[in-house]
């Protein structure tokens, strides 16, 4: 998934309520504070400092890699069946050998924001409101319907059979045959089924399939991972909201997920940027990267793992896939 020019009000008035309130008090404060007592500290100032540094006894990786991307902006990255390293930004999708040397590169004409990849090397590219079909030569095979004026397409997923696209602006996953055939709605509210309906406050919404074959959702507002059926239906959920390191912080996060070969995620966050570990019930592994290895501001940290169970993180304030390692004991 990636970030992009928003173009509906819908996902910007969530961001903006999300900060809303602690912007009104600190520029409250700032006002009374310049008027009067000049050195006095800012009782509502927000310091995450504290909760940057990670006990080490939990960081479990390593970095162990580099790949630099050319390219003005990054916005998603996969990795493929044979390991080959996927990175797409701008209009462009970057092809490297899992050594990192670059191996092809392909023109799409708009943007790519978001990428999967099949067990026969096609490419799945999200292009902003629809998704266009790509084999391992870049050249396009099909492109599919538009999902409408509202939708803006963060993530895709692939199973044996089908084809899950998140898409922030309608705050839905669609589900889709290989040949394009839009099928199914997952993860509309339904309080009779128990189905809590997405929350999506910003364009961060993640889709992921397990190797039991299960769909997972990131349902970002809740702070939460959510499991559902292929065929849509509602599981199960694990997921908090905390600052501290076993919880999910800011408005809306995990922002990004990736599963391991054993059914473990793993996970990334916004605002205090972080690459998590968790296993299948939801609890705290590991930490791969804490908030300190990134700089201030870092936003969509996108996830892959290859066959060796090193993870990708694309890191787009430095354009760079970064790559980790679990340590050796």
């Amino acid at each position: 998934m990636g970030i992009f020019n928003l173009k509906r009000d819908k996902i910007l008035t969530g961001a903006i309520l999300a900060v809303s309130v602690a912007g009104v008090l600190y520029f409250g404060t700032m006002a009374v504070r310049d008027n009067a007592k000049k050195n006095q500290q800012n009782p509502f100032a927000y310091d995450i400092k504290s909760y940057k540094a990670s006990d080490a006894d939990l960081i479990h990786y390593s970095e162990v890699g580099r790949i630099p991307i050319q390219l003005p902006k990054v916005s998603g990255i996969a990795v493929g069946p044979d390991d080959r390293i996927y990175v797409s930004g701008n209009d462009s999708v970057l092809v490297f050998n899992n050594d990192g040397t670059m191996q092809s590169s392909f023109f799409t004409n708009v943007p790519v924001h978001c990428l999967a990849v099949d067990n026969n090397n096609d490419l799945y590219l999200g292009m902003g409101d629809h998704v266009e079909v790509y084999d391992q030569e870049g050249i396009k095979q099909a492109s599919w319907e538009s999902l409408g004026e509202e939708a803006i397409i963060t993530s895709i997923a692939i199973s044996v059979k089908s084809v899950f696209v998140a898409d922030a602006g309608n705050e839905i996953v669609w589900k889709f045959d290989k040949s394009g055939t839009r099928l199914q709605r997952i993860g509309d509210k339904n309080e009779a089924k128990d189905v809590p309906g997405f929350i999506i406050p910003s364009p961060y919404f993640d889709v992921a399939v397990d190797p039991d074959g299960f769909l997972w959702v990131a349902n970002t507002g809740r702070h939460s991972l959510e499991n559902y059926s292929v065929d849509g239906n509602f599981r199960t959920s694990w997921g908090e909201f905390g600052m501290e390191i076993r919880g999910f912080s800011g408005c809306c996060n995990p922002s990004h997920f990736a599963l391991l070969e054993d059914g473990s995620f793993v996970t990334s966050e916004k605002g205090l940027a972080r690459v998590k570990i968790y296993n299948r019930i939801g609890n705290l592994v590991s930490v791969v990267a804490p908030a300190e290895q990134f700089i201030e501001g870092t936003v969509g940290l996108d996830l892959a793992v290859d066959s060796a169970q090193k993870i990708y993180v694309l890191d787009p304030k430095q354009k760079l896939v970064r790559i980790f390692a679990k340590k050796k004991i």
